[in-house]
């Protein structure tokens, strides 16, 4: 089965927080993040079922370099990125209405 993956705009922000963040530390560190995440992406597209159930029905993959999770939500062929989270944040952030 071919699966599509679709980017929350909660997720959009924070993956671009976190790029802004890594650029600050050191000159192309958030390139680095950025090509660790679009990886990720394409691993949970390959087989979205692979990654650990974390809470409800979200699943998580956690990045090696870097102490973010990617969490998402599969519905058939879709794959909904909720959250782009470092690891120390509480993922139930992504319900509170706002954010």
């Amino acid at each position: 089965m071919k699966f599509e993956i679709s980017i929350s705009e909660a997720a959009k922000f924070e993956l671009r927080e976190a790029f802004l963040w890594y650029e600050d530390q050191l000159m192309n560190l958030g390139d680095k993040f950025q090509e660790e995440i679009f990886s990720g992406f394409e691993s949970i597209k390959s087989n979205p079922n692979k990654f650990q159930t974390r809470y409800e029905n979200v699943r998580v993959y956690f990045l090696r370099k870097f102490p973010f999770g990617i969490h998402y939500t599969q519905s058939e062929n879709l794959i909904i990125i909720i959250g782009i989270f470092h690891t120390s944040q509480n993922p139930e952030k992504w319900r509170k209405p706002g954010l």
